[in-house]
């Protein structure tokens, strides 16, 4: 997987070379890292996530999801597993099993497997799973429905969620880095 996600962050620059030094933390960890390395949930250096921010249009929302361990609302996404053959098959399976939505259409320019956007974000420690504190160097899709459906959470990571304006969004910190890229896809 290592030489795939090298090349989507080629192809990721050069759709915005004003990213650049933003990317340099991940470059480094990819240059740095042994291909079994850059999924592995116990490397204290960090790892590979996907995720995926999901848009209504018919209400102009995105969804949000209340992540049990971390106490805030975030994107529905996780963790690379084994099976998964690419970032994007980990979004669309992370979006599976937290929703339960399948029926969902990828915007066109993440088709070929280059997020919209990618961020690299520090996770606190959590003693549940004996994680330490580390970083997640995460691949963002987008998806998007016509209207809003029927959500069907995953109990175990999951305890609620909502959806939110755009307007919402911006009061959240952790939303603060993609708004920018989140406005141009909606127009």
């Amino acid at each position: 997987m290592k030489e795939e996600v090298q090349k989507i962050l080629k192809e990721y620059l050069a759709r915005f070379p004003e990213e650049k030094q933003r990317q340099k933390r991940l470059q480094d960890f990819l240059q740095q890292s042994l291909p079994e390395e850059i999924t592995d949930w116990n490397n204290p250096n960090g790892h590979l996530t996907a995720g995926a921010f999901v848009y209504c249009k018919s209400e102009d929302k995105f969804l949000v999801l209340y992540h049990q361990d971390l106490k805030m609302f975030l994107y529905p996404g996780g963790h690379v597993d084994k099976a998964d053959k690419s970032l994007l098959e980990t979004a669309k399976r992370e979006l599976q099993e937290e929703t339960g939505l399948t029926n969902l259409e990828l915007l066109q320019m993440c088709q070929s497997g280059v997020p919209f956007d990618i961020d690299t974000h520090c996770i606190p420690a959590n003693t549940r799973i004996a994680m330490p504190t580390h970083n997640h160097f995460d691949f963002r899709y987008f998806f998007f429905t016509e209207t809003i459906e029927e959500i069907c959470l995953d109990k175990s990571e999951v305890s609620g969620y909502q959806w939110l304006t755009t307007e919402e969004l911006k009061q959240d910190k952790n939303f603060g880095s993609v708004m920018d890229k989140l406005a141009r896809i909606r127009r």
